[in-house]
């Protein structure tokens, strides 16, 4: 039994073998690499050698001489074929083109004749004349213009080495006329007139509630004050002020703090509540600090300002009287309000309640 066992169990026992990929069965010599393998489909060369002579030369590379009579026999053989006159195809150089001596002498006189530029001068005229920019070459180009179908003036322009235009005289002799004189502005307002209306014109100011301080019909009236005891209307009253400075406007400061008849002035136009800055524009009123600021940063403040056609200086200068305060101090009472008349004290009335009177130098 044990040797029936063995032999069967012998007979179940498999016998290792790699795998195909393990390297026992790789062969490396199977692979190709291209970077090795030489491409012959290359095109061959074409020489000028005569075919006789490269066959002759073929054959000696291929049954190369081994001895000096071998080599000599070699040489005598090729011999004949070197001196077979057999074309080969060369490039040939240009030919120049064969010039008479007749021509020669032509072209030295033509040299000869042609004017040099003269660099000299004689008087102070001509190196003016020479040193004087050329003028400039104009080129003229008509548009015609059409506006429905009708056809209108061709206008010519005058167009300039720089590429700026400047509009000339119309091709009917006349200039380019301004819009005011269109014929269809003109028949709109020759029909306005015959039925009675009137055109309207523009009012920037139309819309502002219609209230003018006492002389401030053809002005811009500011009221302001200088105390300082509360800090946000005094900041307020200088941007107001800084405002119409930047624009160039000459307004009327009117210091509620400095003249009583001010603050009345203002509270019998806005009411007893009214606060500083107020500010009024040829009869209107425009608002206070925050209305003119919205006005100003929308650019509506600078319309009004061109359309009312306010005075305007370059560069506001204070006061020498004064120092821009628009008041000084009473020169009767010296600020105190009181005089002596027939040894008796009494009011002065000259200034206000302050002992202060208008500048001189402002009014």
């Amino acid at each position: 039994m044990g040797c029936s066992s063995s032999k069967r169990i012998e007979a179940n026992v498999d016998v290792y073998r790699p795998p195909p990929s393990s390297f026992a069965v790789f062969d490396i010599n199977s692979i190709q690499e291209p970077w090795i393998v030489v491409d012959n489909s290359a095109p061959e060369k074409t020489s000028n050698v005569p075919a006789p002579i490269l066959e002759k030369l073929n054959k000696f590379e291929n049954d190369a001489p081994r001895s000096w009579d071998e080599v000599s026999k070699a040489l005598q053989d090729l011999e004949p074929t070197l001196n077979d006159k057999t074309p080969i195809s060369t490039p040939s150089p240009p030919q120049k083109p064969e010039t008479t001596p007749a021509q020669v002498a032509k072209s030295i006189q033509e040299k000869k004749q042609e004017p040099r530029k003269s660099v000299s001068f004689h008087t102070l005229e001509e190196l003016e004349a020479k040193i004087a920019p050329k003028p400039e070459k104009e080129l003229k180009k008509t548009e015609p213009v059409r506006t429905g179908s009708r056809k209108v003036e061709v206008v010519n322009k005058t167009v300039s080495r720089a590429g700026t235009e400047s509009v000339t005289e119309s091709s009917g002799g006349g200039v380019i006329k301004s819009v005011k004189e269109n014929i269809f502005v003109v028949r709109d307002r020759l029909e306005r007139e015959k039925e009675g209306k009137p055109l309207k014109k523009l009012d920037l100011l139309s819309g502002f509630e219609e209230k003018c301080p006492p002389g401030g019909a053809d002005s811009v009236v500011l009221y302001t004050t200088s105390l300082r005891g509360i800090r946000r209307t005094f900041d307020d009253c200088t941007r107001v002020k800084t405002l119409f400075v930047l624009h160039h406007v000459v307004f009327d400061e009117r210091n509620v703090s400095l003249h009583g008849d001010f603050l009345n002035e203002l509270r019998g136009l806005v009411g007893e509540g009214a606060s500083v800055p107020r500010v009024f524009i040829k009869g209107r009123y425009i608002g206070g600090v925050d209305e003119v600021v919205e006005l100003n940063e929308s650019g509506q403040l600078g319309r009004i300002l061109v359309w009312a056609r306010v005075e305007r200086v370059e560069g506001r200068q204070a006061c020498e009287g004064c120092g821009d305060a628009r008041f000084v101090p009473c020169l009767e009472c010296s600020g105190s309000c009181k005089v002596l008349i027939d040894g008796a004290k009494e009011r002065c009335g000259k200034c206000n309640e302050n002992g202060l009177v208008r500048c001189p130098t402002c009014l």
